[in-house]
């Protein structure tokens, strides 16, 4: 099979046609997308000091939202 120059190229096209094509469906939200909701706390830590046993110790950390969709969040942990 012969092919001429004009052939080489649209089958080049083709091949980078089917590259992009695939970048896109291996990883749609990098480059494609926003960047989603994102969780940022500015004082991510909280020394509490001593607290005696039965005592009731209260902190409230601000958690913002510095993404471009809304930031669900499902269940909250303490550690």
């Amino acid at each position: 099979m012969r092919f001429t120059a004009t052939q080489t190229c649209t089958l080049t096209v083709s091949m980078l046609s089917g590259i992009l094509l695939l970048a896109f469906l291996v990883c749609p939200c990098s480059v494609f997308a926003g960047k989603g909701p994102e969780a940022v706390l500015p004082q991510p830590e909280y020394d509490f000091g001593t607290a005696l046993e039965g005592n009731t110790v209260v902190h409230d950390f601000v958690i913002q939202n510095k993404g471009d969709e809304p930031l669900i969040i499902h269940r909250v942990r303490t550690g």
